[in-house]
């Protein structure tokens, strides 16, 4: 399950819950419903990735990553609101 997932990685990168909530500006409730609810967005996937100095990727079959996402996608998805 992506939850479980998820509270692995923060475990590896010895990163709690309440720490990344902080971090986000959100409540450890609103962080853990999110969790619990599998209802995190891209950009906030790519934002985890940052936060835990991991990557979000695309990767084939022989372990190549073809796409990774980071801080350029989170920026010029802000432009682009601007612009609206």
């Amino acid at each position: 399950m992506v939850k479980d997932k998820i509270k692995a990685l923060l475990a590896i990168q010895n990163i709690s819950q309440t720490e990344l909530a902080k971090k986000r500006g959100i409540s450890l409730q609103q962080f853990n419903l999110k969790i619990t609810r599998n209802a995190f967005k891209p950009k906030e996937l790519i934002q985890l990735a940052i936060d835990t100095n991991t990557q979000l990727a695309f990767i084939d079959e022989n372990g190549k990553p073809l796409i990774i996402f980071d801080e350029t996608d989170l920026k010029e998805e802000e432009k682009k609101k601007r612009k609206k």
